[in-house]
């Protein structure tokens, strides 16, 4: 008997989310795995592409833009060196380039401080004497020089016995010494306490250090033990070993001691390192590794301890583009930002990495191109070429051009890994002062395919100057944050999928805005058999 054949039941369509990649970029696993790992093993989502975005511990918000501080030399040249002076009130920036040394502590009105240099690569360590508060300065080039939180000048000479004070190249202050090193040289020198000029007195390190090279930069670093705190005196070199001692003279063997010499990687910079946690972290050619790590651990198993770790891939392959010693890195408390300023060649897109100093989350910003960085009463500044002084995180454009924001999570196939997606809708849930339109679209199967970037989808915001009503807004007040919710209709198949968003910024208000998560509804084909 012939029985009518079933109807075929109309497909459903599923839903997915995406929660905003607050795991950070991850390049440094399988790309069939999504999901990123924190330190301790915990699992987070983390992105496959996060472009001018900054992992918060609650989702991903747009990076701000970046304006125009000054421009010394007549827009002539690179900005080599930033440096700040600060006793108490009296607050002093100052940039350099390979001729000069300029106050730009008002904005707009650089002046030239020192003239007739030979060398703009500025090392510089503030220190209290009997005699004031100041700034002592050395290049590897010319005279030191020395700012008394008034004016420049070369203040008491340097001197010893074979000698020449242009070569010292790094300084640092150790428990009331000023150390440095000598440029080309295994040598470092150092003065009598709480003096930054006078009678230098030689350390030789060549016989500490196996591999040889020459000393690139010394530090101060501060760890609290269960003895209280502990100050050590580092000293790092170029074939990446760095020294450690403890000890307040260095002339008695009774108070100074080497602790050990430790494998780090190659250095990527004299100014390549921060202060973190009580730790000293350097960025190498292996990664952005912590001292205390490289103690703990044989150099062949230091890469998975190092802070750029989630990174790894990414880093390497900077780092083997981008060869030199030109890297720069900051650390921002107030925004929990780790900032590493990469050198950028005439054919390389200018970028930075940057971290979250809490979660250790990373991102990539790009279109900053950033020669040497320095924080400024609680802002960052970074210089750049044309001879400006950039300020970063402000305005909601890069210097008057617009930009965009790009998150691409890792690709999930859906628990599915044999059927294909097809896209239905796509919905991004962004916590904002006001509407933001991003661009939705599907990447599949681990490519890149993203449309052509947006329009400006950020919209003007909280009390601007000349837009407010009088006696109604209030001055300085920040907006107040929503959240905002639109489907859209966005196509595209794939076995793996994942939802990019694009958001481009380029209006005079700062874009204040954070990914919370991204929902989609897709049709699930049959396995093929």
């Amino acid at each position: 008997m012939r029985k009518p054949a079933a109807a075929n039941k109309p497909r459903i369509a599923k839903p997915a989310s995406f929660p905003a990649p607050v795991g950070g970029w991850i390049k440094n696993q399988n790309l069939a795995t999504p999901g990123a790992r924190r330190p301790d093993g915990s699992k987070v989502n983390g992105a496959f592409v996060l472009e001018n975005y900054f992992p918060t511990a609650t989702g991903i918000r747009i990076r701000k833009g970046s304006s125009v501080f000054s421009t010394i030399a007549a827009g002539v040249g690179t900005v080599d060196s930033l440096f700040a002076y600060v006793n108490g009130g009296n607050e002093k920036l100052f940039a350099a380039n390979e001729t000069d040394i300029w106050d730009i502590s008002t904005p707009g009105s650089p002046a030239s401080v020192v003239s007739g240099l030979t060398s703009g690569e500025w090392s510089v360590a503030q220190s209290s004497t009997p005699g004031g508060i100041f700034l002592r300065a050395v290049n590897g080039a010319d005279d030191p020089q020395l700012f008394d939180g008034t004016s420049w000048g070369t203040g008491t000479p340097i001197s010893a016995a074979g000698l020449d004070p242009k070569t010292l190249a790094t300084v640092w202050i150790y428990k009331q010494r000023a150390f440095f090193t000598q440029k080309d040289s295994l040598n470092a020198w150092y003065l009598p306490v709480d003096s930054l000029g006078g009678t230098a007195v030689l350390l030789p390190l060549g016989g500490v250090f196996t591999k040889g090279g020459s000393l690139l930069f010394g530090a101060t670093w501060s760890i609290e033990s269960g003895n209280g705190p502990n100050e050590y005196c580092v000293f790092v070199s170029t074939k990446g070993e760095a020294a450690v001692f403890t000890g307040a003279d260095p002339s008695s063997a009774a108070t100074w001691t080497k602790v050990g010499v430790y494998r780090i990687g190659r250095p990527l910079g004299p100014k390549a390192h921060i202060p973190a946690g009580g730790d000293l972290v350097i960025a190498t050619d292996i990664g952005f590794v912590p001292l205390s790590q490289a103690m703990q651990r044989d150099y062949s198993a230091l890469s998975p301890a190092a802070i750029s770790y989630s990174i790894e891939v990414a880093w390497n392959e900077t780092v083997a583009a981008r060869a030199g010693t030109g890297w720069a890195c900051e650390v921002w408390p107030t925004e929990q930002m780790v900032v590493v300023a990469i050198p950028t060649g005439v054919n390389d897109q200018p970028q930075m990495f940057v971290a979250n100093a809490r979660t250790g989350a990373w991102g990539l910003y790009t279109g900053w191109n950033g020669r040497c960085l320095q924080l400024f009463k609680d802002r960052l500044f970074f210089g750049s070429t044309d001879g400006k002084i950039i300020e970063a995180e402000v305005t909601g454009a890069d210097q008057e051009l617009p930009y965009t924001a790009t998150c691409v999570p890792l690709f999930d196939p859906l628990k599915a890994p044999a059927s294909l997606k097809t896209s239905l809708l796509m919905r991004a849930t962004i916590r904002a002062s006001a509407e933001v339109i991003p661009k939705l679209s599907l990447q599949a199967d681990y490519k890149l395919n993203l449309p052509t970037a947006p329009d400006d989808g950020t919209v003007a915001t909280g009390n601007v100057w000349g837009v407010g009503v009088w006696g109604v807004a209030t001055w300085s007040a920040p907006a107040q944050k929503n959240i905002y919710q639109r489907w859209q209709p966005v196509g595209g198949s794939g076995y793996a999928i994942a939802p990019a968003m694009q958001i481009t910024s380029g209006s005079l208000v700062p874009p204040d805005a954070e990914l919370v998560v991204i929902d989609m509804t897709y049709d699930q084909g049959d396995i093929a058999s």
